[in-house]
Protein backbone atom coordinates (compact mmCIF):
# COMPACT_ATOMS: atom_id res chain seq x y z
CA UNK A 1 0.00 0.00 0.00
CA UNK A 2 1.57 3.55 -1.17
CA UNK A 3 2.24 5.40 2.13
CA UNK A 4 1.14 9.19 2.33
CA UNK A 5 3.12 11.49 1.22
CA UNK A 6 4.31 14.62 3.84
CA UNK A 7 2.39 17.57 3.78
CA UNK A 8 4.72 20.58 2.68
CA UNK A 9 3.33 23.32 5.28
CA UNK A 10 7.07 23.21 6.75
CA UNK A 11 8.83 23.90 3.40
CA UNK A 12 10.37 21.95 0.61
CA UNK A 13 13.32 21.29 2.57
CA UNK A 14 11.70 19.90 5.65
CA UNK A 15 9.75 17.61 3.53
CA UNK A 16 12.76 16.41 1.88
CA UNK A 17 14.63 15.12 5.24
CA UNK A 18 11.02 13.75 6.24
CA UNK A 19 10.92 11.35 3.09
CA UNK A 20 14.70 10.57 3.73
CA UNK A 21 14.32 9.88 7.36
CA UNK A 22 11.90 7.56 7.07
CA UNK A 23 13.00 5.97 4.16
CA UNK A 24 12.13 6.34 0.28
CA UNK A 25 9.94 3.42 -0.16
CA UNK A 26 8.69 3.97 -4.10
CA UNK A 27 8.69 5.51 -7.35
CA UNK A 28 6.63 8.74 -6.62
CA UNK A 29 8.76 9.26 -3.25
CA UNK A 30 11.52 9.42 -5.13
CA UNK A 31 10.26 11.79 -7.73
CA UNK A 32 9.11 13.97 -5.25
CA UNK A 33 12.64 14.38 -3.85
CA UNK A 34 13.67 15.05 -7.02
CA UNK A 35 11.64 17.69 -7.80
CA UNK A 36 11.57 19.36 -4.35
CA UNK A 37 15.82 19.68 -4.61
CA UNK A 38 15.73 21.03 -8.45
CA UNK A 39 12.83 23.66 -7.84
CA UNK A 40 14.30 27.22 -8.15
CA UNK A 41 12.70 27.85 -5.07
CA UNK A 42 15.04 25.64 -2.40
CA UNK A 43 16.60 27.13 0.05
CA UNK A 44 20.38 25.24 0.51
CA UNK A 45 21.28 26.83 3.52
CA UNK A 46 17.92 26.06 5.20
CA UNK A 47 18.28 22.07 3.74
CA UNK A 48 21.82 21.65 4.77
CA UNK A 49 21.51 23.06 8.38
CA UNK A 50 18.51 21.08 8.91
CA UNK A 51 20.46 18.14 7.84
CA UNK A 52 23.15 18.53 9.79
CA UNK A 53 21.04 19.53 12.95
CA UNK A 54 19.50 16.08 12.59
CA UNK A 55 22.31 14.27 11.84
CA UNK A 56 21.45 13.40 8.13
CA UNK A 57 24.06 15.03 5.77
CA UNK A 58 25.64 11.77 5.07
CA UNK A 59 22.24 10.56 3.60
CA UNK A 60 21.12 13.83 2.16
CA UNK A 61 24.68 13.23 0.06
CA UNK A 62 23.91 10.21 -0.38
CA UNK A 63 20.44 10.59 -2.35
CA UNK A 64 21.47 13.72 -4.23
CA UNK A 65 24.73 11.41 -5.52
CA UNK A 66 23.11 8.88 -6.38
CA UNK A 67 20.27 10.64 -8.18
CA UNK A 68 22.51 11.47 -10.50
CA UNK A 69 22.64 15.47 -9.87
CA UNK A 70 25.73 16.52 -9.90
CA UNK A 71 25.09 19.15 -12.83
CA UNK A 72 21.83 20.25 -10.91
CA UNK A 73 22.89 21.02 -7.61
CA UNK A 74 25.54 23.90 -6.90
CA UNK A 75 29.12 22.70 -7.31
CA UNK A 76 30.14 23.73 -4.44
CA UNK A 77 27.75 22.46 -2.57
CA UNK A 78 27.59 19.02 -4.61
CA UNK A 79 31.60 18.95 -3.97
CA UNK A 80 31.00 19.42 -0.12
CA UNK A 81 28.11 16.80 0.01
CA UNK A 82 30.90 14.32 -1.77
CA UNK A 83 33.64 15.00 1.45
CA UNK A 84 30.64 14.99 3.56
CA UNK A 85 29.76 11.09 3.09
CA UNK A 86 32.93 10.00 1.66
CA UNK A 87 34.44 11.61 5.39
CA UNK A 88 31.43 9.27 6.71
CA UNK A 89 32.10 6.40 5.48
CA UNK A 90 36.16 6.17 6.59
CA UNK A 91 34.37 7.31 10.15
CA UNK A 92 32.34 3.77 9.78
CA UNK A 93 34.87 1.80 9.11
CA UNK A 94 37.11 2.82 11.77
CA UNK A 95 34.00 2.47 14.51
CA UNK A 96 33.36 -0.93 12.87
CA UNK A 97 37.43 -1.90 13.45
CA UNK A 98 37.25 -0.87 17.14
CA UNK A 99 33.69 -2.27 17.56
CA UNK A 100 35.21 -5.78 16.74
CA UNK A 101 38.16 -4.83 18.99
CA UNK A 102 36.42 -4.24 21.72
CA UNK A 103 33.79 -7.06 21.30
CA UNK A 104 36.57 -9.52 21.28
CA UNK A 105 37.71 -8.25 24.23
CA UNK A 106 34.42 -8.46 26.32
CA UNK A 107 33.82 -12.00 24.69
CA UNK A 108 37.24 -12.47 25.87
CA UNK A 109 36.59 -12.20 29.62
CA UNK A 110 33.51 -14.01 29.22
CA UNK A 111 31.13 -10.41 29.58
CA UNK A 112 27.77 -10.87 28.26
CA UNK A 113 27.05 -7.61 26.25
CA UNK A 114 25.83 -6.56 23.05
CA UNK A 115 26.30 -4.04 20.23
CA UNK A 116 23.77 -1.16 20.04
CA UNK A 117 22.47 1.71 18.03
CA UNK A 118 24.35 3.28 15.20
CA UNK A 119 27.02 0.34 14.51
CA UNK A 120 23.44 -1.99 14.86
CA UNK A 121 21.64 -0.14 12.31
CA UNK A 122 24.21 0.45 9.68
CA UNK A 123 24.50 -2.37 7.97
CA UNK A 124 20.93 -3.87 9.24
CA UNK A 125 18.64 -0.71 8.66
CA UNK A 126 21.09 1.46 6.09
CA UNK A 127 21.77 -1.08 4.13
CA UNK A 128 26.11 -0.25 4.54
CA UNK A 129 25.64 2.72 2.78
CA UNK A 130 27.62 5.02 4.80
CA UNK A 131 24.63 7.02 5.36
CA UNK A 132 24.03 6.37 9.01
CA UNK A 133 25.63 9.02 11.16
CA UNK A 134 27.61 8.20 14.71
CA UNK A 135 29.27 9.91 17.33
CA UNK A 136 30.38 6.72 18.64
CA UNK A 137 30.11 3.11 19.45
CA UNK A 138 27.67 2.01 21.85
CA UNK A 139 27.08 -1.28 24.13
CA UNK A 140 24.96 -2.59 26.57
CA UNK A 141 25.95 -4.79 29.27
CA UNK A 142 24.54 -5.79 32.78
CA UNK A 143 25.27 -3.31 36.38
CA UNK A 144 26.69 -6.23 38.02
CA UNK A 145 29.56 -6.06 34.71
CA UNK A 146 30.60 -2.42 35.32
CA UNK A 147 33.58 -2.93 37.05
CA UNK A 148 34.68 -5.77 34.74
CA UNK A 149 34.07 -3.75 31.43
CA UNK A 150 36.10 -0.26 32.71
CA UNK A 151 38.87 -2.46 33.12
CA UNK A 152 38.78 -4.21 29.56
CA UNK A 153 38.48 -0.68 28.31
CA UNK A 154 41.34 0.76 30.19
CA UNK A 155 43.37 -1.77 29.30
CA UNK A 156 42.33 -1.21 25.43
CA UNK A 157 43.14 2.27 26.04
CA UNK A 158 39.94 4.24 26.74
CA UNK A 159 39.93 6.94 29.57
CA UNK A 160 37.41 8.69 30.90
CA UNK A 161 36.58 11.56 28.62
CA UNK A 162 34.74 15.02 29.40
CA UNK A 163 35.53 17.50 27.09
CA UNK A 164 32.74 17.39 24.62
CA UNK A 165 30.54 18.56 27.49
CA UNK A 166 30.26 22.83 28.54
CA UNK A 167 30.81 22.16 32.25
CA UNK A 168 32.71 19.14 32.34
CA UNK A 169 33.39 19.12 35.83
CA UNK A 170 29.37 18.81 36.43
CA UNK A 171 28.93 16.09 33.96
CA UNK A 172 32.05 14.31 35.24
CA UNK A 173 29.49 14.30 38.59
CA UNK A 174 26.69 13.77 36.93
CA UNK A 175 28.09 10.69 35.21
CA UNK A 176 29.27 9.37 39.17
CA UNK A 177 25.56 10.05 40.32
CA UNK A 178 23.72 8.96 37.52
CA UNK A 179 24.81 4.83 37.61
CA UNK A 180 22.81 3.68 33.86
CA UNK A 181 25.90 4.18 31.95
CA UNK A 182 29.60 3.88 32.24
CA UNK A 183 31.14 7.38 32.24
CA UNK A 184 32.05 8.53 28.75
CA UNK A 185 35.11 6.88 27.51
CA UNK A 186 37.62 7.75 25.19
CA UNK A 187 41.14 6.62 22.58
CA UNK A 188 43.09 8.77 21.09
CA UNK A 189 43.62 7.68 17.45
CA UNK A 190 46.12 8.91 14.33
CA UNK A 191 43.87 8.68 11.59
CA UNK A 192 43.09 11.00 9.17
CA UNK A 193 39.47 13.03 10.13
CA UNK A 194 38.95 10.84 13.31
CA UNK A 195 41.10 11.69 15.68
CA UNK A 196 38.72 9.94 18.76
CA UNK A 197 37.12 6.91 19.20
CA UNK A 198 34.26 7.60 22.14
CA UNK A 199 32.48 4.45 23.53
CA UNK A 200 29.09 4.69 25.26
CA UNK A 201 28.71 1.81 27.78
CA UNK A 202 25.02 1.72 28.70
CA UNK A 203 23.69 -1.01 31.67
CA UNK A 204 19.90 0.02 31.34
CA UNK A 205 17.33 -0.10 28.74
CA UNK A 206 15.68 3.46 30.59
CA UNK A 207 17.82 5.83 32.93
CA UNK A 208 18.29 6.05 36.81
CA UNK A 209 15.31 6.50 38.70
CA UNK A 210 13.24 5.92 35.75
CA UNK A 211 9.82 4.95 36.72
CA UNK A 212 10.03 2.13 33.83
CA UNK A 213 12.27 -0.86 33.41
CA UNK A 214 12.96 -3.71 31.00
CA UNK A 215 15.60 -5.91 32.92
CA UNK A 216 18.93 -5.62 31.18
CA UNK A 217 19.66 -9.43 32.10
CA UNK A 218 16.58 -10.23 30.04
CA UNK A 219 17.18 -8.18 27.19
CA UNK A 220 20.83 -10.06 26.49
CA UNK A 221 19.29 -13.45 26.56
CA UNK A 222 19.55 -15.06 23.11
CA UNK A 223 21.42 -12.13 20.88
CA UNK A 224 21.61 -12.22 17.42
CA UNK A 225 24.80 -12.85 15.83
CA UNK A 226 25.80 -10.12 12.97
CA UNK A 227 27.87 -9.89 10.51
CA UNK A 228 30.47 -7.08 10.35
CA UNK A 229 30.29 -5.65 6.58
CA UNK A 230 33.58 -6.24 5.10
CA UNK A 231 35.00 -8.75 7.63
CA UNK A 232 34.40 -11.74 6.08
CA UNK A 233 33.48 -14.24 9.21
CA UNK A 234 33.66 -11.98 11.86
CA UNK A 235 30.19 -11.18 13.97
CA UNK A 236 29.24 -9.07 16.83
CA UNK A 237 26.19 -9.70 19.33
CA UNK A 238 23.45 -7.48 19.08
CA UNK A 239 19.80 -7.20 20.57
CA UNK A 240 16.95 -9.47 18.94
CA UNK A 241 14.27 -7.62 17.71
CA UNK A 242 11.83 -7.31 20.14
CA UNK A 243 14.51 -6.04 22.88
CA UNK A 244 16.38 -3.94 19.90
CA UNK A 245 12.73 -2.18 19.66
CA UNK A 246 12.23 -1.73 23.01
CA UNK A 247 15.79 0.05 23.60
CA UNK A 248 15.38 2.13 20.67
CA UNK A 249 11.80 3.64 21.76
CA UNK A 250 12.80 3.98 25.15
CA UNK A 251 15.94 5.74 24.15
CA UNK A 252 13.79 7.82 22.33
CA UNK A 253 11.41 8.80 24.96
CA UNK A 254 13.89 9.20 27.58
CA UNK A 255 15.47 12.17 25.25
CA UNK A 256 12.28 13.57 24.77
CA UNK A 257 11.59 13.85 28.56
CA UNK A 258 14.50 14.79 29.70
CA UNK A 259 15.43 18.99 29.97
CA UNK A 260 19.16 17.51 30.37
CA UNK A 261 19.15 17.08 26.58
CA UNK A 262 17.05 19.72 26.22
CA UNK A 263 20.13 21.54 27.32
CA UNK A 264 22.69 19.94 25.32
CA UNK A 265 20.26 20.44 21.66
CA UNK A 266 20.42 16.51 21.49
CA UNK A 267 16.70 15.64 23.30
CA UNK A 268 14.64 14.53 19.52
CA UNK A 269 15.44 13.96 15.99
CA UNK A 270 14.39 13.27 13.03
CA UNK A 271 16.60 9.93 12.51
CA UNK A 272 15.76 8.83 15.67
CA UNK A 273 12.06 8.38 14.70
CA UNK A 274 13.53 6.88 11.16
CA UNK A 275 15.33 4.32 13.18
CA UNK A 276 11.89 3.58 14.86
CA UNK A 277 10.30 3.28 11.75
CA UNK A 278 12.84 1.42 10.19
CA UNK A 279 12.79 -1.26 12.65
CA UNK A 280 8.95 -1.48 12.06
CA UNK A 281 9.63 -1.83 8.44
CA UNK A 282 12.26 -4.18 8.81
CA UNK A 283 11.30 -6.32 11.80
CA UNK A 284 7.49 -6.56 11.21
CA UNK A 285 5.78 -9.76 12.02
CA UNK A 286 8.36 -10.34 14.89
CA UNK A 287 6.92 -6.96 16.29
CA UNK A 288 3.69 -7.65 16.01
CA UNK A 289 3.26 -11.63 16.50
CA UNK A 290 2.21 -10.58 19.95
CA UNK A 291 5.41 -10.92 22.26
CA UNK A 292 6.29 -7.12 22.20
CA UNK A 293 2.91 -6.53 23.13
CA UNK A 294 3.46 -9.35 26.57
CA UNK A 295 6.98 -8.07 26.99
CA UNK A 296 5.64 -4.21 27.72
CA UNK A 297 2.85 -4.87 29.51
CA UNK A 298 5.02 -7.53 31.52
CA UNK A 299 7.20 -4.54 32.43
CA UNK A 300 5.11 -1.59 32.42
CA UNK A 301 6.23 0.17 29.64
CA UNK A 302 2.98 0.24 27.36
CA UNK A 303 2.56 3.76 28.04
CA UNK A 304 5.62 5.36 26.89
CA UNK A 305 6.26 3.26 23.71
CA UNK A 306 2.66 4.04 22.80
CA UNK A 307 3.73 8.11 23.42
CA UNK A 308 6.52 7.63 21.00
CA UNK A 309 4.68 5.93 18.67
CA UNK A 310 1.48 8.55 18.70
CA UNK A 311 3.70 11.04 17.78
CA UNK A 312 5.41 9.38 15.02
CA UNK A 313 2.31 8.55 13.55
CA UNK A 314 1.13 12.02 14.01
CA UNK A 315 4.86 13.41 12.23
CA UNK A 316 5.39 10.83 9.35
CA UNK A 317 1.65 9.72 9.38
CA UNK A 318 2.56 6.20 9.39
CA UNK A 319 0.22 3.89 11.42
CA UNK A 320 2.00 1.89 14.02
CA UNK A 321 -0.26 1.83 16.94
CA UNK A 322 -2.48 -0.19 15.12
CA UNK A 323 0.22 -2.40 13.97
CA UNK A 324 1.29 -2.91 17.49
CA UNK A 325 -2.30 -3.12 19.39
CA UNK A 326 -1.21 -0.06 21.30
CA UNK A 327 -4.01 2.13 20.39
CA UNK A 328 -5.52 2.16 23.73
CA UNK A 329 -2.16 3.39 25.39
CA UNK A 330 0.19 6.15 25.80
CA UNK A 331 -1.54 8.28 27.99
CA UNK A 332 0.08 11.51 28.96
CA UNK A 333 -1.52 12.38 32.22
CA UNK A 334 -0.59 9.06 33.42
CA UNK A 335 3.38 9.60 32.28
CA UNK A 336 3.01 12.90 33.91
CA UNK A 337 2.07 11.05 37.17
CA UNK A 338 4.91 8.97 37.07
CA UNK A 339 7.72 11.33 35.85
CA UNK A 340 7.06 14.48 38.91
CA UNK A 341 10.61 16.33 38.78
CA UNK A 342 11.81 19.27 37.34
CA UNK A 343 14.69 17.36 35.33
CA UNK A 344 11.86 16.54 32.99
CA UNK A 345 10.53 18.95 29.80
CA UNK A 346 7.84 21.15 30.43
CA UNK A 347 4.73 22.04 28.31
CA UNK A 348 5.93 22.99 24.61
CA UNK A 349 2.53 23.94 23.22
CA UNK A 350 3.89 22.23 19.91
CA UNK A 351 3.12 19.37 17.86
CA UNK A 352 6.48 17.11 17.59
CA UNK A 353 6.93 17.81 13.90
CA UNK A 354 7.08 21.60 14.76
CA UNK A 355 9.31 20.68 17.59
CA UNK A 356 11.83 18.90 15.58
CA UNK A 357 11.92 21.76 13.37
CA UNK A 358 12.77 24.18 15.56
CA UNK A 359 16.07 25.35 15.81
CA UNK A 360 15.72 27.34 19.48
CA UNK A 361 13.95 24.52 21.32
CA UNK A 362 14.53 26.27 24.83
CA UNK A 363 12.80 29.62 23.96
CA UNK A 364 9.61 27.61 22.84
CA UNK A 365 9.21 26.53 26.30
CA UNK A 366 7.05 28.47 28.39
CA UNK A 367 7.81 31.12 30.84
CA UNK A 368 7.37 30.25 34.67
CA UNK A 369 8.34 27.02 36.73
CA UNK A 370 8.55 23.78 34.32
CA UNK A 371 5.99 21.24 34.38
CA UNK A 372 6.70 18.03 33.75
CA UNK A 373 4.64 17.28 30.63
CA UNK A 374 6.62 16.28 27.61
Amino acid sequence: MTRPLPDRSLGSEWTILELLARGIADDSEQQMVRDLVLADTIDWGELLEQALRHKMLPMLAHHIISAGLKFDVPMSIYQHLESALEWNRCQIEVFRSETVRVAQALAGRGVPFVVTKGMAFESTLYDSLGTRHMNDIDFMITPKDREAVMNVLQELGFRPFFDWAKDARREEISSRLNRDHLPKLARAIDQPGTRLINVDVANSLTWTKSPFDVPVEEALQDPVEQSVPGMPGVSVPCFRPLYQFLFTVLHLFREAWLQKFVDFGNDVGLMKFGDVIRLIAQYRDELSDGELLRAMEAHNVTHPVAWVLHRLDETFRTHTLELLALEKYGDEERLVGQMQSSGYVGAWGQSMRERLQSKNRGASRPAGPAQPVA
